[in-house]
């Protein structure tokens, strides 16, 4: 019993004796007004009927004539905080199992204790176990004493930080292929704010998709100065990165494993899945777009417009409009547009092709065996080109069956009609250089210095 319900307890109780602890009682009034009160049943604190015996009224009455409220209190156990069913070795052992694996759990510590014969198998339940963890601060399957002190947070102006995260909803049919797919909706929350700048659900948890909905977002709602991201492939790629050192936006990627760092978005994922995805109707709901539907629905015309907890009674589109001199409004969208556009140099194949996140381009001719350099959409995975000088060719994916069909026939270059003739030919200079040897050559290579003896000896 902790204080609380000792409190509780003794409110019962002061309930109970009611207007007899105030009262002046004469000599031999008492007794028959608690031998009525003991005849009664009550009500305790916890919803439990109880009945209390004439010599417990009769204790309470003098505890409270001589303590006041405070004596009406049950005194706590002489024994609290040490186990009547652990001997203080075995509670030390248990404490010790439990720092020498964290991920050891009551039961586990039990069964470990019983095969070691420490205590006898049966006789114990695990709830003494269960309670001398709780009373250390070491319950729980992972203990954190060693994860850094958690606090409550948030920044200080609109479109500071954005929190990005994705949240796997229902099992539609993909029209790609035909077959149920588990849909993936990406999200971005401003975490001063709370408003979600944009979300949309679709197939696949790839980066390209999350590029696809920081566009819009950004589009929608400014540019923000960081992103809240986890270790997820989709949030870690190249593209992402050049992308964000672009348009100045600094990448602060969370620790793996610590889901309460981005706790803003996760706890609205939960609000999403209570209002929208756990109460979606299937049968009506077939397509991405029905489901993206329903939660813009959602955000736009309840979530953006509910007093939030957090934000002191304001709803989130109060607090955006507030801070809106403060956000990194898009000024030029075809700036806007070129940040989203990649570059990446690759070697063109011999067959005039070049491969692209495993699709075969065609480049000119006369560009094979060299190295180009790509120009790619991040939004649009279909459009490709590549840069020649100055000048930008699109580029199509190869058709290997027509390509059956083309003409190889190649036009010969301008220049290579009016060579120069230097009339030089190594096969026929050896050759005239065998027949008729050059004795000037051949001198040179008899020469031998003076003084010095063929055999290497000096001249007498």
């Amino acid at each position: 019993m902790n204080d609380d319900d000792r409190t509780k307890e003794a409110l019962f109780r002061h309930a109970i004796l009611g207007d007899l602890l105030s009262r002046k009682l004469r000599w031999g009034q008492l007794r028959p007004l608690l031998t009525e009160l003991s005849e009664k049943t009550f009500e305790d604190y916890r919803g439990r009927p109880r009945r209390i015996a004439y010599s417990t009224l009769e204790e309470w009455f003098y505890k409270h004539r001589h303590g006041g409220f405070e004596g009406l209190k049950p005194l706590p156990r002489s024994d609290q905080g040490c186990s009547r069913r652990l001997s203080p070795e075995i509670e030390q052992l248990v404490i010790d199992l439990k720092h020498e694996d964290p991920g050891r759990s009551a039961p586990l510590i039990l069964r470990e204790l019983e095969l070691a014969g420490r205590i006898n198998r049966g006789g114990m339940s695990v709830y003494p176990i269960q309670r001398l963890l709780r009373r250390q601060g070491l319950s729980g399957p992972r203990m954190e004493a060693d994860v850094a002190a958690r606090f409550r947070w948030e920044v200080s102006m609109c479109g500071e930080l954005w929190q990005a995260d994705a949240l796997h909803g229902p099992a539609l049919i993909n029209p790609a292929t035909g077959r149920p797919q588990r849909a993936i909706i990406f999200g971005l929350l401003d975490d001063r704010s709370r408003i979600i700048p944009y979300l949309e659900a679709g197939f696949g948890e790839t980066e390209h998709r999350f590029l696809t909905v920081l566009h819009s977002a950004i589009a929608r709602r400014g540019i923000p100065r960081r992103l809240l991201l986890d270790n997820h492939k989709s949030f870690t790629g190249h593209d992402l990165r050049v992308l964000c050192a672009k348009l100045d936006i600094h990448i602060v990627h969370s620790r793996p494993g610590d889901g309460p760092t981005k706790g803003k978005i996760e706890r609205y994922w939960r609000n999403l899945r209570d209002h929208v995805i756990d109460r979606l109707d299937l049968e009506k709901v077939t397509t991405i777009d029905e489901l993206n539907l329903r939660i813009w629905s959602y955000v736009e015309a309840e979530y953006h417009h509910q007093p939030h907890s957090s934000l002191s009674g304001k709803t989130p589109l109060e607090v955006w409009d507030s801070g809106a001199d403060d956000i990194r409004w898009v000024s030029d969208h075809s700036r806007l547009e070129q940040a989203f556009i990649g570059e990446v140099d690759r070697l063109a194949r011999n067959d005039s092709t070049v491969q692209w996140r495993g699709i075969f381009y065609e480049v000119p001719p006369y560009l094979r065996r060299c190295k180009v350099r790509l120009r790619y959409s991040l939004l649009d995975t279909g459009r490709v080109s590549l840069l020649d000088g100055n000048v930008e060719i699109p580029l199509r994916v190869v058709n290997p069956i027509a390509n059956a069909h083309r003409s190889r026939n190649v036009s010969r270059p301008a220049d290579s009609m009016n060579k120069p003739k230097t009339g030089l030919n190594a096969p026929d200079l050896m050759l005239e250089n065998m027949i008729r040897p050059d004795p000037d050559r051949n001198d040179a290579l008899n020469f031998e210095p003076e003084g010095e003896d063929p055999k290497g000896g000096d001249h007498e």
